[in-house]
């Protein structure tokens, strides 16, 4: 471990060095992440593009139809802000430090886009007056949403205490 770390500290990791390393186009994580948002951010788009016409929009309360234009508005939000946090990177000279800065980031990010996720959901239920069943599926969406997320920051944590 300590060459490791003095390996670490003997390399001049600049901001340069960091910046290739997080080229969007050479880096295959951004470019997932880049791809899962666009894709999303393309079907939102149709989706509020046509959702009143399709769905009948003008018969629904107000309320019903706001909730759901700024649910979808959140969510495209909060996927535009991973995507720039993902691609920032971490400043600071101590790898231990860059983690805990990271995880710390990371929890943060998590609670925002599972609220974010958890309005849009609560939106399809109000718009679409949604039965037991949807409910109980948007429930299950949600559970399997946060334990996703916990098992990142887990892992995360894991590396942080290993190192």
């Amino acid at each position: 471990m300590e060459d490791l770390l003095g390996a670490w500290h003997s390399v001049n990791t600049t901001s340069a060095i960091h910046a290739g390393l997080l080229r969007e186009r050479q880096h295959p994580v951004l470019k997932k992440i880049r791809k899962q948002m666009v894709i999303e951010l393309i079907g939102f788009v149709l989706f509020l593009s046509v959702y009143y016409n399709f769905f009948d929009g003008a018969q629904k309360p107000v309320y019903a139809n706001v909730l759901l234009i700024t649910a979808m508005l959140v969510v495209i939000a909060v996927n535009i802000v991973g995507y720039v946090f993902a691609k920032q990177g971490v400043p600071g000279e101590n790898v231990r430090e860059l983690l805990e800065k990271h995880l710390i980031k990371m929890r943060i990010y998590a609670i925002v886009s599972v609220f974010a996720r958890a309005l849009m959901m609560t939106a399809f239920v109000v718009f679409f007056k949604g039965n037991v069943i949807v409910v109980v599926l948007f429930v299950g969406l949600f559970m399997a949403l946060v334990r996703l997320w916990v098992v990142r920051i887990r892992n995360l944590k894991t590396v942080y205490k290993n190192f």
